[in-house]
């Protein structure tokens, strides 16, 4: 035989040929697992930043949202309404970005998302009721960035 190449038998051949692509299966299965798993990572850190972002987004729109109301009304009225102009274009880019103010008054209390910061009896409700909102809460795609802090109304107890 010429060069060194011996050849083998072609049961054998077809064993090893088999046996590479099982081999080579694998591996393209494998590839393909890690690239989800991949792929779910990144999409699992994209979302954790623009989650990180949002909320920050949110604490700086209340904040200038503090400042336009404490403008309003002063010495300057063009100054409060360009503030004001500016404070609703946040709010739509907050929106169109998937964020939603909570309304909750007049709704169920709910522990997991509202935080009661007053609670006092009432003849009026026949459940726990937010009857106000002292701090407004944020979704963000079905999640809760920030809880509303809340006035909830209890049933009275029957006196006896």
């Amino acid at each position: 035989m010429a060069g060194g190449c011996s050849e083998k038998p072609e049961g054998e051949v077809d064993v090893e040929k088999k046996e590479l692509l099982e081999r080579l299966s694998y591996a393209m299965a494998e590839l393909a697992n890690m690239r989800r798993m991949f792929e779910r990572e990144v999409s699992r850190a994209e979302s954790a930043a623009v989650q990180r972002l949002v909320s920050k987004l949110i604490h700086f729109y209340e904040e200038f949202e503090k400042v336009v109301k404490s403008v309003e009304g002063g010495s300057s009225p063009a100054l409060g309404e360009a503030l004001n102009m500016l404070l609703k274009e946040l709010e739509k880019i907050l929106v169109s970005e998937g964020v939603e103010k909570m309304d909750v008054v007049g709704k169920e209390f709910n522990p997991f998302d509202h935080e009661a910061v007053e609670v006092f009896e009432s003849d009026e409700v026949s459940v726990d009721t937010v009857v106000g909102v002292l701090s407004h809460g944020y979704r963000f795609r079905d999640k809760i960035l920030k809880p509303p802090k809340v006035r909830v109304a209890k049933p009275k107890k029957p006196a006896g």
